[in-house]
């Protein structure tokens, strides 16, 4: 008759202290494993900025960006941008100042979006230095300094939520 695990209604062969490799888990022979302690600073166990997805970021953000006559202006280009909304392009008004896939913490941050024309917005993301040249009256100096400072904010966020 050969050895079975002790675990009850498991028929596999023993492996070590009384039970089989599926079952190792319940030894009790076993040494507890050192964990280290933590440390003294709370990890927050969730980033809140008070919005579940980037949609009603996007509509809660557009709904306080109009100016007294409630025209939307972009920052950059100084065109009027309320003609997007409820259309395709709507959502290509709104720029992650620092890229979500690489500030995965500030995605849903509202202080990480600009309000831009989307061919704005095209050009910053995935444009070139020439392109940039074509606008000579559009202001990438004021979006890079943007990115400049977010990018310290992040990191002070970082550190700030023992986050690296």
């Amino acid at each position: 008759m050969a050895h079975t695990c002790n675990a009850e209604g498991c028929y596999r062969p023993r492996w070590g202290g009384g039970f089989c490799t599926y079952h190792q888990r319940l030894r009790e022979d076993k040494k507890p494993k050192n964990i280290a302690p933590h440390t003294a600073k709370e990890r927050i166990s969730t980033i809140d900025f008070g919005f579940e997805d980037q949609l009603s970021m996007f509509h809660a953000l557009w709904e306080n960006a109009g100016d007294e006559k409630g025209y939307i202006i972009c920052p950059f280009t100084g065109m009027r941008l309320n003609g997007f909304y409820g259309t395709d392009l709507w959502v290509n008004c709104f720029l992650h100042i620092l890229p979500k896939k690489n500030y995965t913490y500030f995605k849903l941050n509202p202080a990480n979006i600009a309000i831009a024309y989307p061919e704005f917005h095209r050009i910053v993301d995935a444009g070139t230095q020439k392109e940039r040249a074509e606008h000579p009256t559009w202001r990438f100096d004021l979006w890079d300094a943007r990115v400049i400072a977010m990018k310290a904010e992040y990191a002070v966020f970082k550190q700030k939520n023992l986050l690296a």
